[in-house]
């Protein structure tokens, strides 16, 4: 209000009013709209997590459903119960299926991206995978040809194998093999870190499992390839079958007293004839029928491919059926396709696979009674003082056991879960070593294990042979019982490993009994000066290439340590005598070729009775220097 041309004090004064325009509702603001999407987010994570969490749930069930069944599928395949293995393999491979699918889902693999649960659902859902292409990649090749693999098509028919499931196996292992290393990676890629144990833990376990498949179904690859042609698929082929006889031990397992010649042709085996070593079959020729190894001569000497029962002196079964074909060749005018060695303690595993055999003499062959007839009974049995006389009727014996037992192989009947477990038993054990003339062939089987070679050492296991040699010409060993000890620390400065292989051997016969023993079991004590009823053997070891042995002792005396070799092997040898009733113990210090820490395993001599193997810590006070 205006008085006398001002503005007067007391009138109200007026506030600046600014246009906004019309106010904005609060669900038209972009902040509103963001919160809203948060919220939404939110809640179909929330939605998404509930609902994979049901499907995680739902594959977790479909896996274990599988597992179960698994266990009842191997026991089908090992019981030949193609039928019923065939109705759970569906099975397990339409739950692995829907546990992939499950865990395939597109708003699974979204979670997947989600902190703290997407590690966890990513390594579920890669398991689950995995687990489903051990079935598609491994499993499902090999059911394509078991179905063809039944008692029936495993045992002979009137002498002759069908070749053809064995044919058709071929490309299906390889499959399977080829599957199992890719699988066997995928399965190792996992990233478990940030998991929670239980997954870490199931990926532990499938890595594990494969491994163990790995072995095996490279074996199966390796070997499976062979059998036809090796049955005569391709062309007749001859073998000649070689009996080692451990009761009178040698390096490689026996000696070789007795031969079979056994004709393969389109899956029929015919065993043609059996030979004795002995009764002027064989020649003894002036020296070795091939060139000796380096060294091998002076371990040896006269005992080394000259005599055809001695061809099992260096423990080498290539080295030993070279020895054998070159002999055969000499004595009989035919080349041979291959050597296959067996003792009757593996051949003992077979006779599980099949009913007793009885022989004209009376005697029952079963896996109990074959070892003590043929190794010791008879030797006892045919003792009428005429040398010539009772090695005949000993060899008679053996001979109609041996036409005997392959008879029954070839005929039946023969339970194919046993028989397949009596012959991975005797491969083993280097009871039953097999050597092929074509070189492809070898390498295969020498991949596979199954050539008997010196032992070789790797990145991470050293090992020894330890060798066994009967020296009186007896058959003693039947009572010999064995133990090895295998020792290791780290003494040196440089790091390289001691070792310390202990070998102790029991002459278990009892002392009274020795009057009852027959001359072809006591053997030639009298000319070697051995008290009656004492064995004496020689104890070698090859010691690793590059390795030195420093150190020998006999029943705690150390003795000379006059090292030979063999190639690249240092070898040392005692020889010891076991007095009846009583326990020799031999000792061998070895000083490895390298530093570093590794694991020490020994290839032994395979005995009538089986070697007892340990491993014990070595006090480096007791090492000798060297």
């Amino acid at each position: 209000m205006w008085l006398n041309g001002r503005m007067s004090d007391h009138t109200p004064s007026r506030r600046r009013k600014t246009f906004r325009g019309p106010r904005k509702r609060f669900y038209t603001r972009w902040w509103f709209w963001l919160i809203v999407g948060v919220i939404l987010v939110l809640a179909a994570l929330a939605a998404y997590a509930a609902w994979v969490g049901t499907r995680a749930l739902e594959a977790k069930d479909e896996l274990e459903s599988a597992q179960s069944e698994i266990t009842e599928l191997k026991a089908q395949a090992l019981a030949f119960d193609m039928d019923g293995a065939m109705k759970t393999y569906d099975s397990v491979a339409g739950h692995t299926a829907k546990a992939a699918e499950l865990a395939n889902d597109p708003f699974w693999k979204a979670i997947e991206w989600v902190p703290v649960a997407g590690p966890n659902l990513r390594a579920v859902r890669e398991l689950a995978e995995v687990t489903d292409s051990v079935i598609t990649e491994v499993v499902d090749p090999l059911m394509s040809v078991a179905g063809q693999l039944d008692p029936a098509s495993l045992t002979p028919k009137d002498g002759a194998l069908d070749l053809a499931p064995l044919i058709a196996a071929v490309p299906a292992i390889a499959e399977a093999n080829e599957g199992l290393a890719s699988v066997s990676a995928a399965a190792a890629a996992i990233e478990t870190e940030g998991t929670v144990d239980q997954i870490a833990a199931a990926q532990t376990q499938i890595t594990g499992l494969l491994a163990q498949l790995e072995e095996p179904l490279a074996l199966l690859n390796q070997v499976v390839p062979l059998l036809a042609p090796a049955l005569g698929s391709e062309a007749p082929r001859t073998y000649v079958i070689m009996f080692q006889n451990p009761a009178e031990a040698r390096a490689l397992g026996g000696t070789a007293l007795s031969f079979a010649v056994m004709k393969m042709d389109q899956g029929r085996i015919e065993l043609q004839e059996t030979i004795p070593a002995g009764l002027q079959n064989f020649t003894a020729w002036g020296e070795s029928v091939v060139a000796p190894p380096d060294g091998v001569e002076e371990l040896y000497g006269s005992d080394y491919g000259i005599f055809i029962a001695n061809v099992t002196v260096r423990p080498s079964f290539p080295d030993t059926a070279r020895i054998t074909q070159e002999m055969w060749l000499r004595e009989f005018g035919y080349n041979v396709d291959g050597i296959v060695s067996i003792d009757p303690v593996a051949l003992s595993y077979v006779l599980r696979a099949t009913d007793p055999i009885t022989l004209s003499t009376g005697d029952v062959l079963g896996p109990d009674t074959l070892v003590p007839l043929l190794l010791n009974t008879v030797y006892q049995r045919y003792n009428s003082g005429k040398v010539l006389k009772d090695n005949a009727a000993q060899d008679l014996v053996y001979g109609e056991a041996v036409a005997a037992t392959f008879s029954r192989l070839t005929s039946g009947p023969l339970d194919p879960q046993a028989l397949i477990a009596a012959i991975m038993q005797g491969t083993s054990e280097r009871r039953i070593l097999i050597y092929s003339a074509r070189e492809n062939e070898t390498a295969q089987l020498a991949a596979a294990g199954l050539t008997g070679e010196l032992p070789v050492s790797d990145a991470t296991t050293d090992r020894i042979g330890v060798y066994f040699q009967d020296n009186v010409g007896a058959k003693m060993n039947f009572y010999l019982q064995q133990k090895v000890h295998l020792q290791q620390a780290t003494c040196r400065p440089d790091g390289r490993p001691n070792y310390r292989v202990t070998v102790e051997l029991t002459n278990a016969i009892d002392p009274a009994a020795v009057s009852t023993l027959s001359p072809s079991i006591l053997g030639q004590y009298k000319v070697q000066k051995v008290k009656k009823g004492d064995q004496r053997m020689v104890v070698m070891i090859y010691a690793p290439p590059g390795s030195e042995v420093i150190g020998a002792g006999l029943n705690g005396k150390p003795q000379g340590v006059e090292v030979k070799h063999d190639g690249a092997y240092p070898v040392r040898y005692m020889k010891v005598t076991i007095p009846a009733g009583g326990t020799s113990t031999v000792s061998y210090d070895v000083v490895a070729a390298a530093p570093g820490a590794k694991a020490l395993e020994a290839a032994i001599t395979p005995m009538v009775n089986p070697t007892v193997v340990d491993s014990l810590p070595l006090d480096c006070a007791t090492v000798p220097v060297g």
